[in-house]
């Protein structure tokens, strides 16, 4: 039998199951148990399923928008470059703030894939909350308030109180545009609630793919201030003069 034939086989009796054993697969699909361990680690590896002692379980199902994922497929090349380089920025005995959004979603992937020791993240995502909920080593603080069904996250415009209480030391925050006044958001609770995070945090690292470059949105989150800092991607620095230009202006860092 060949490796992806047993592997969907697997993947067929833990859909039945729920849950599968070593010794049990190695006797119904007629390979060793050494072989299905090593099966079994592959899928994890893949985040198919997870491992426990003598088998494995199905992990928990995630919520799946259709509309999210059509956003999460623009421009993905750039943002997994830009998640790459958001995790170097990530140390140790940190206080993530994590907003909503697939450029942030990216970012909190790969960062899951090494997390740094002690690690905390804040985040009102409810894609953010299903990545993390199962990493027993991170801690996460959930801010509520009402929920919005077309972005999967959670808004309170007095989130003030709430976000004080975590010491927050960094923010990484998704934007629908930017240009040489500020960023900023699709509507107007969201851009509210993000400058408000903004206004209590002094590093503030926003992600920006090429497509967000030089390019207003419906609301203003906030002018610059000179603590933010801008990821894009090689593609984004395409846009150098530009961006230069404002770097030097508004005294912002560009990464």
């Amino acid at each position: 039998m060949l490796t992806e034939e047993r592997l969907n086989k697997i993947m067929t009796i833990l859909g039945e199951q729920g849950q599968v054993k070593s010794k049990e697969l190695s006797e119904s699909l007629s390979v060793s148990e050494v072989t299905i361990r090593a099966d079994l680690n592959l899928l994890e590896q893949k985040r198919m399923l997870a491992r426990v002692h003598g088998g494995a379980v199905k992990l928990k199902t995630k919520i799946f928008d259709p509309s999210f994922q059509e956003q999460k497929a623009i421009d993905k090349p750039e943002k997994i470059e830009m998640a790459k380089k958001a995790v170097n920025i990530v140390d140790k005995n940190d206080v993530l703030f994590v907003d909503a959004g697939s450029s942030t979603l990216f970012f909190m992937e790969e960062l899951l894939k090494n997390p740094p020791l002690n690690l905390t993240v804040v985040t009102n995502s409810l894609y953010i909350i299903n990545e993390i909920v199962q990493y027993e080593n991170i801690n996460l603080f959930v801010l509520g308030g009402t929920f919005q069904k077309s972005s999967l996250n959670f808004l309170d415009l007095d989130i003030c109180p709430l976000l004080q209480k975590y010491s927050v030391n960094k923010v990484f925050l998704g934007i629908n545009g930017m240009d040489e006044t500020g960023f900023f958001a699709s509507n107007t609770i969201e851009a509210r609630v993000k400058a408000e995070i903004c206004a209590l945090n002094t590093n503030i690292y926003i992600f920006a793919s090429s497509s967000k470059l030089f390019k207003k949105s419906l609301k203003l989150i906030s002018d610059w201030k000179g603590k933010e800092t801008i990821i894009t991607s090689s593609k984004g620095i395409q846009a150098f003069e530009k961006l230069n230009e404002l770097k030097l202006d508004k005294q912002i860092n560009i990464l």
